[in-house]
Order: structure tokens, then sequence, then C-alpha cells
């Protein structure tokens, strides 16, 4: 939910108090003068693209099939019913990269980056961590899934997944 200018950074709390109304009002000058207000613009109505690009994010098929609580990462499964458009959240709540760190997938095969939040840290960023667009799942198997991949997961980041097949 986006609320008050939230979706640039906006930092004052909404009132309704009218007699100081003006103190309460949003800073839209700040999308002139303050590059972190547009880097992180983009960035929300990016997420909001692929909210509607992508179909499962809105399904409701969802199952989330990995939580590790000392590495601070969770894993989401999101899919639409009988379309086989899946997607895949991986969100990191770790100070720190994880290179090779193992993520259970539905399906076996390439599956591509459609979103990683780690781009948009001094947006653009040219030295983002990442995957370079792809992961590849092969047959070791995990606790709930058949297929895993090891990737790199940025700091405090978030990286979706889309089956190949699905993405292009």
């Amino acid at each position: 939910m986006l609320f008050m200018g939230e979706e640039f950074l906006e930092d004052k709390p909404w009132h309704d108090d009218v007699v100081h109304w003006g103190q309460f009002l949003i800073w839209w000058e700040g999308l002139g003068i303050d590059g972190d207000m547009r880097d992180f613009l983009r960035f929300a109505a990016d997420l909001i693209h692929l909210r509607r690009a992508l179909p499962a994010l809105r399904g409701e098929g969802v199952r989330v099939p990995q939580v590790h609580n000392l590495d601070r990462v969770i894993v989401m499964h999101r899919w639409v019913e009988g379309e086989g458009r899946d997607a895949v959240v991986v969100a990191s709540f770790n100070e720190t990269t994880l290179r090779n760190y193992p993520i259970e997938l539905p399906w076996l095969g390439s599956w591509n980056e459609a979103f990683n939040s780690d781009f948009y840290d001094h947006f653009p960023n040219p030295s983002v961590v990442g995957n370079g667009g792809k992961v590849y799942a092969n047959e070791e198997r995990g606790r709930i899934y058949p297929a895993t991949a090891r990737m790199t997961i940025p700091a405090n980041g978030a990286i979706v997944l889309v089956r190949q097949s699905y993405a292009s």
C-alpha cells in the first residue's frame, strides 16, 4: 500500500490537522532535488509494473518453501493454477551478500531474474550484485521442491525469478 508519498520517501507523517495543514503537505519539489527520492520512486514504480506484468504475483497460489532464520532469508513461490507461469521471490534481510546460496525451485531449468533490488542501490547501480540475469535449477532435491539453484542474493535485497519460458 502506498500512502502520502511513501513511494518516493516522503517523511512527513499523515495528519488531518487543518490548523497546521501547511507543515504536513507532501514535498513534491523533493523529486526534482533529491536523487534518492527519484530513485526510490523508480523502484516503487518498477515493482508495481512487475506485479501487473506477472499474474503469479497476483494469483492465489502461494507457498513458502524456505525460511532460514539464521541466514535471514525467505523464499516465496507464487503461481496461477494451471498456467505454469510461476514466480519465486527470494528476500534477504542479511547485512551481507550471500553467494552460492541454495534456493529450492519447483521446476528444473533456467529461471530469469525479472527483478533485482540491488539495481536500485544508487540507481542505476553499475556494480549490481546478482546472477547475471539468470539462474539454473538442477536436480539437487530440496526439502520441499525437486530442484535447487545456487544463486547470489544481495545484502538486504530481493530477487524475483520467473521461469525462462514465461519471461520471454
